[in-house]
């Protein structure tokens, strides 16, 4: 039977957590697992569910941490965790094999799960994942790993200051996405979320057999072309595409381009 056009909000107990996810489309159509990234949530893949719903049975997951998903009790948030959590998904809901996208924080969790568990995965979509990050920005966020204190949480007292951030921060997002988004952002507050530290993105990245598609915005600060390439060269299936009028976010920057590219890849 089909679901409701609009998605249904549904949990799932896994690894002692409360997951939240959003489910579109038909089950028993091919499957796609859709994962968010680290200032995200489920709810940034609706307008892609949407899109998609004819054709795929869609679970847009949050993972530990964020979105309505249950906090870890113990404070790990690396990314094995999250992983372990994702594989669990698939297995509980039988979903494998199935499609797997992730975006940012998402799509290094998608490689390392097709690394570690290429039984579930037939193909990987990466969406503006850095193996590695620019000089600058590397900088600072070693600089925030040597502070004795954790970054402190923005705060807002309305939500029309949230959007105007929003804007300021992703002027290529369209206005309506920036405000979906949020509205699924903001009731958690300051929630203690501890940052992980990377490893190193290449090793899994040469272990995926399945086909595998690297996005990246032409205008990302975060992804350059050059790591692009050396990510592209890891890959044994792999190859890269460039969305132009995209910074990081993508597939809210540039929807249609994002939705056209990903389903002629799903289709192949």
């Amino acid at each position: 039977m089909r679901l409701t056009p609009f998605g249904q909000d549904k949990f799932i107990a896994i690894n002692s957590l409360q997951l939240h996810y959003v489910e579109w489309g038909t089950p028993g159509h091919p499957a796609l697992v859709l994962l968010h990234g680290f200032q995200s949530n489920a709810h940034t893949w609706d307008s892609f569910s949407q899109a998609m719903a004819d054709t795929y049975h869609v679970l847009a997951l949050d993972q530990r941490g964020h979105g309505d998903t249950s906090w870890a009790p113990d404070g790990n948030y690396a990314s094995e965790a999250s992983v372990s959590d994702i594989a669990g998904f698939i297995t509980a809901l039988h979903l494998a094999p199935t499609v797997v996208i992730g975006h940012s924080m998402g799509g290094r969790h998608a490689a390392m799960l097709a690394a570690e568990h290429p039984e579930q995965v037939t193909k990987v979509v990466i969406v503006d994942t850095a193996a590695e990050f620019p000089a600058a920005r590397l900088a600072t966020r070693n600089q925030q790993s040597a502070a004795a204190a954790p970054p402190q949480s923005e705060m807002f007292d309305t939500f029309e200051e949230v959007v105007q951030n929003g804007i300021k921060q992703y002027p290529l997002t369209p206005e309506a996405e920036l405000r979906h988004a949020n509205y699924h952002n903001l009731y958690r507050g300051a929630d203690g979320r501890r940052p992980s530290v990377p490893g190193d993105l290449y090793t899994y990245l040469r272990r995926i057999q399945c086909p595998t598609l690297l996005i990246r915005g032409q205008r990302s600060p975060l992804l350059t072309p050059e790591v692009a390439q050396k990510m592209i060269q890891a890959l044994p299936k792999g190859r890269t595409v460039e969305i132009a009028n995209a910074a990081h976010t993508v597939n809210a920057d540039n929807a249609r381009e994002f939705n056209a590219v990903t389903a002629a890849f799903l289709k192949e």
